[in-house]
């Protein structure tokens, strides 16, 4: 009998017999019933040993695949009576070299314009592994079980309710908050809780897409509101329903980056009492603020008809997936509840590490040092868009935030236009990717700045200067 020849992959020999045997199984090559020839001839075969044979035979066996008969030998199991389909290379595809089993997907390589995103090479690495450590190293082994409160660790909760206290002029108690998957789950938890099939909700527009599908996904008939350089504009909402909830970003709204006056606030929350809706206040990056002073929080006027939802994706990195809500009393049973079925509890090792990361300061000062990074990149980006388009070039909601909007007088940023800069490996967000109501922005990019060195977005500029001269 021919010997039959072993690759030279990296796995074992054991490992590529048994994946040989496992796949000339599945393709019927060894059907139902039928005895396999012995371990000795199967041995002499591959030029391995016998014990080797006998090894793969008991794992075979051991998973279903064949059954043993005492003084007779190993028999094919009846896997269903018909042939299964399965990859040709199984041995190939159930082990590579190192682990995987495809490339990831590539990521873009090139200047990156994406909105209310941070410097990622900033991130306090060295300063989160210290205090991640230190965390680990005094914390009781009881932490690492399952976590009874879905609202998350009690210290971390205790913490953000001081630090909103001193940044937003929020009073809460660690009993109304609760930690989510970043602000993403907050939003789709409380859409869930208020929205169903046939209901009306009030949704900004322009908005993050990512939150229009969220509420889209309920079913609900979401009635876009447009703003204006005040933010929402109160007066048209809707009077002929009544939304169950309605999704502002009052301190910066996304993308348009207006700052809720005043006077809509009063009347955006009389709007709600009167209606019996609730506000979903969602406050994505206003701690950084270039201009005046800080703004505060929409909930300060109404706690029992606004969520307040925070997160820690701009402020620290996008990947720590931490954030949180501010819950009105009326809530927190049906939103606990909801929140434990999702998903029992948010990791708690992050959590503890980030409640001892504030209770050390190190947040503070980590956003007071990117808020002067990124005040430079904001400068420099509102300088190189005054230089190369001159009074063409009309800025706007760069107050507070990791992005700008420019207007282009006479520009259209369509497809044809992106698709020209991602070719040159610029990527450009324009504001009608965001709206609603088409029509109303196709001369407006947003241009994140929070992730884009000096150097490569005066490159950026000029590429997008070139581009639309064409």
């Amino acid at each position: 009998m021919p010997r039959r020849t072993l690759s030279a992959a990296i796995e074992s020999k054991t490992k590529q017999i048994y994946s040989l045997l496992r796949e000339q199984i599945f393709q019927g090559v060894y059907a139902a019933g039928v005895k396999l020839p012995s371990t000795r001839d199967l041995a002499n075969e591959f030029g391995v040993s016998r014990a080797l044979i006998v090894d793969v035979f008991e794992q075979l066996i051991a998973e279903g695949y064949l059954e043993g008969r005492q003084g007779s030998g190993s028999y094919v199991v009846d896997l269903g009576g018909s042939k299964r389909q399965f990859p040709s290379r199984l041995q190939e595809i159930d082990s590579s070299g190192d682990g995987t089993a495809a490339d990831p997907p590539a990521r873009f390589q090139g200047i990156d314009f994406r909105p209310s995103f941070p410097a990622l090479e900033h991130i306090p690495f060295k300063k989160w592994k210290e205090t991640a450590i230190a965390a680990y190293a005094n914390t009781h082994s009881g932490e690492f079980g399952y976590d009874d409160d879905p609202a998350g660790h009690w210290q971390l909760r205790t913490n953000i309710c001081r630090l909103l206290l001193h940044t937003k002029g929020i009073r809460c108690l660690p009993s109304q908050v609760i930690i989510t998957a970043g602000a993403t789950q907050a939003i789709a938890v409380l859409s869930r809780l208020l929205l169903k099939p046939g209901d009306a909700g009030v949704i900004e527009d322009p908005s993050a897409t990512f939150i229009q599908h969220i509420f889209a996904s309920t079913g609900a008939d979401m009635i876009p509101v447009p703003v204006d350089e005040h933010g929402l504009r109160v007066d048209d909402m809707p009077t002929h329903r009544h939304p169950k909830c309605v999704f502002v970003t009052p301190s910066h709204q996304f993308p348009l980056g207006s700052i809720l006056s005043i006077g809509r606030r009063i009347q955006l929350i009389d709007y709600a009492r009167q209606s019996g809706c609730y506000i979903i206040e969602d406050d994505y990056d206003s701690e950084f603020r270039y201009t005046g002073m800080p703004v505060h929080a929409l909930r300060e006027l109404d706690s029992e008809r606004i969520v307040y939802v925070g997160t820690f994706s701009k402020n620290l990195f996008p990947a720590l997936r931490i954030g949180y809500m501010v819950v009105p009393h009326e809530l927190l049973t049906p939103l606990l509840r909801l929140k434990k079925l999702t998903d029992m509890h948010c990791p708690i090792l992050p959590q503890i590490t980030l409640a001892r990361f504030i209770a050390e300061r190190r947040l503070e000062h980590h956003i007071a040092r990117m808020k002067r990074i990124y005040s430079k990149r904001r400068k420099c980006l509102i300088a190189g868009l005054s230089d190369i388009f001159g009074s063409r070039a009309e800025i706007s909601g760069d107050a507070a935030g990791l992005h700008l909007v420019a207007e282009m007088a006479g520009s259209i940023f369509d497809s044809q236009v992106v698709a020209q800069l991602e070719e040159l490996h610029i990527k450009v967000y324009p504001a009608e990717k965001y709206t609603i109501a088409k029509g109303r922005y196709e001369d407006r990019l947003i241009m994140g700045f929070g992730n884009v060195d000096e150097i490569n977005i005066l490159k950026g500029i000029k590429a997008i200067a070139s581009v639309l001269t064409r």
